[in-house]
Formats: structure tokens, sequence, C-alpha cells
């Protein structure tokens, strides 16, 4: 199997040698780079070609702001945040620019190695904490939404999804079987283009189309 390349960045040295450790202890990846300083990182990311680029972010730093933009721009690899923000309006530019995989420093480590994979498959990430941020404030959210052909099952069923419940609960409650609720939640991501349910559950909350 095909190990996943994994470059870090990261400026603090104590969390820098814990994601080194990580990493270095898992067969499944390789460490093809380290990044302690804002000029290295470009060239790392275009020469090692990493599938993840593992990046520390604080948004009062206006050099890793302006990096990750230059990341981004280039498109060379997929971003994964690691970072201690904990406000929405800190968050929400990440995405807004691209950002596919974002975890806290708090987040276990598995649920991290879970992110990497994720993310080097060009899938969304969110842990549990970005996505809290996300759903308490999609109550501002506009009442239109761009038009989807979801069913009224379906749109049933995407409403649920986003407020966590598991297959077995939505089927109990819609009074139908679990391989019927498979079938809508594969049927709404074909239909919205997603791959995997946390990108739903954003997709969702960050258009409108369901309310939390």
């Amino acid at each position: 199997m095909k190990k996943i390349n994994v470059l870090i960045s990261d400026f603090q040295f104590l969390t820098r040698a814990g994601l080194i450790h990580l990493i270095s202890e898992r067969d499944e990846f390789e460490l093809v780079g380290v990044v302690d300083g804002a000029e290295e990182l470009m060239t790392n990311v275009l020469t090692n070609h990493p599938d993840v680029l593992l990046m520390d972010y604080q948004s009062k730093d206006p050099v890793l702001q302006s990096l990750l933009g230059q990341v981004v721009k280039a498109n060379a690899t997929n971003v994964l945040i690691i970072t201690n923000e904990d406000k929405r309006e800190h968050i929400k530019p990440l995405i807004d620019m691209g950002i596919k995989g974002i975890v806290t420093k708090k987040c276990s480590q598995n649920e991290i190695l879970n992110a990497i994979e994720s993310v080097s498959k060009n899938s969304r990430f969110y842990c549990n904490r970005i996505l809290d941020l996300l759903i308490d404030d999609s109550q501002d959210k506009a009442e239109d939404c761009e038009p989807t052909d979801l069913s009224p099952r379906e749109y049933e069923v995407l409403q649920l999804i986003t407020k966590g419940h598991k297959t077995a609960q939505i089927a109990d409650e819609l009074n139908v079987s679990v391989h019927t609720i498979n079938s809508h939640r594969k049927n709404i991501l074909k239909k919205l283009n997603l791959k995997s349910p946390t990108e739903l559950i954003v997709y969702a909350l960050e258009t409108g189309l369901v309310k939390a």
C-alpha cells in the first residue's frame, strides 16, 4: 500500500516534536520534511510534493496567513490545519479559502490521524470542535439557498444527519429500514457532489439548506 507523504510545518518546538513523533510511528505515513521557518515552506512543498501539508496556524500571525495563501494558490498539496483557534471568525476564512481539513491541538491522536488520511484523499475533515463552531452559528444563515433536486424524504434524512443522528436512529424515526437510509444518504451525497458525511454536514449548514 502506498504511504501517505506528510510535510510538517510548525514553528513551535514542542508541537513540532509531537507531530514528528506521531507521524514517524505510523507505518502508513512517510515524513518527507519538517519546516520550522517561513522561508522554507514553499520550497519544501514544491520539492517534496507531500500528499498532506500538516500546518500550524495562528490567525494573528500575518506571515502564516500569507504563507497559507501562497500554498493554497499553488494548489500543490492538500492542507490540514492544526490550530488553537476556537472562534468562528478565525475558522470561517480558512474554509472560504478552500482549506479542507482543520483540527485543533486538543484533538485526540486518532482524530488527527483520521484527518490526515481523509485530507490525503482530497476529502474534507473538520474535527468535532470545528463542526460545533459552524453549527452554533448556523441560525444566522439566509433562508434561501441554491436549488437542489433532493426529494422531501431526502431533506428529512439530511436534517436528521446534521443533528448528529445515527443511521439506525434515523431509520427508527422515519419508520424505514437501515438499508433505505443508507440509500438516501448515498443519493444525497451524489446529488450534492459531496464525498463524505462531514462534507455533507458542513455544506448543508453553510448554505442554509437545513437549520441546526
